[in-house]
């Protein structure tokens, strides 16, 4: 049984979307500003993150980013601020997906589906998409959202060959292909940053001017 842990100061709408998803047969905790999700979120096993944007202590953009730093934990962010700014500002701290204010309950059910489908299947996939064992291990235990684990994968598996922006926009961020859509770019971003922070190369993905981005195991 899946947990999902709802993250938002309004109380109202936190009993009523734990009401709802418990007949969806998922376990739910409840959380009410950002400090608090992540007490829980290092208390228990966390499989979805639902995260309000406008919390108190820590807003939403502020704990998705402690959240990638320390966990792997997926995010849906919810929040009434639906301006591509401010959803480019969500997908830079980490989310992996965005809702609007006010939503349809149905929406946010195949919303988790889809969300929990993919981390099931990823996770039976681990240890057999990424041929270097160590590297494998080592990305591994990387705080990645699952769009960042999907980017990285997709690289590796085309190791040494230059993958083209338009191709991961696509099938990796399932988005139509857009040259001044940055959040490709934002992606690899925290990625390099947390290959960094974990003492890997920055260069082991690099840029192909003009063309897209390659995984190299050059050191």
């Amino acid at each position: 049984m899946p947990n999902i842990l709802v993250a938002d100061d309004d109380l109202q709408l936190c009993e009523l979307l734990k009401s709802v998803l418990e007949e969806e047969n998922y376990t739910i905790s409840l959380a009410h500003d950002g400090e608090q999700a992540l007490d829980i979120l290092g208390q228990k096993s966390i499989d979805l993150l639902l995260l309000d944007v406008m919390m108190p202590k820590l807003n939403g953009i502020q704990t998705a980013k402690q959240v990638c730093k320390r966990f792997a934990t997926p995010i849906l962010m919810l929040t009434a601020m639906a301006d591509e700014s401010a959803k480019i500002e969500g997908f830079a701290a980490g989310a992996d997906h965005y809702l609007a204010k006010p939503f349809s309950v149905p929406e946010l059910l195949v919303r988790i589906k889809a969300i929990l489908r993919r981390v099931a299947m990823e996770r039976q996939r681990t240890g057999t998409a990424i041929s270097d064992t160590n590297l494998q291990q080592a990305i591994q235990a990387l705080p990645l959202t699952n769009t960042e684990f999907e980017l990285i994968d997709y690289l590796m598996q085309h190791q040494g060959r230059t993958v083209s922006k338009k191709d991961l926009q696509i099938k990796i961020l399932r988005r139509d292909y857009c040259q001044f859509d940055r959040n490709l770019d934002m992606h690899i971003s925290n990625i390099r940053r947390k290959l960094t922070q974990a003492g890997l190369p920055k260069k082991t993905i690099v840029t192909v001017r003009g063309k897209g981005y390659a995984f190299t195991q050059k050191r």
